[in-house]
């Protein structure tokens, strides 16, 4: 029984603050774009888990375009995916 407590409150005291740091940082950036770089492979909006990302087809072609930005964390996940370092992590405005 100990052990359970102490195995629960170790992983309590890990989870807390990932998740703290992850709202305080959503707060602060969002993912920007950087058309020139973006082929549209649409890694990232795969991969994106709150659906901030969408493609969209202008006169420029074929991209990504931050379509929600009020739902992205700034997790980096799509930033991670992305072969072709068309996004960053940018402070909102």
């Amino acid at each position: 029984m100990n052990l359970f407590l102490i195995v629960a409150s170790l992983l309590l005291l890990i989870i807390i603050p990932v998740h703290f740091s992850r709202n305080k940082r959503a707060k602060n950036k969002v993912v920007y774009v950087i058309d020139n770089n973006c082929t549209g492979c649409q890694r990232c909006v795969k991969r994106c888990r709150r659906k901030a990302l969408d493609i969209t087809n202008d006169k420029s072609g074929l991209h990504v375009a931050l379509k929600h930005p009020e739902k992205c964390t700034a997790c980096g996940d799509c930033v991670a995916v992305c072969k072709f370092k068309a996004l960053e992590l940018t402070y909102r405005k």
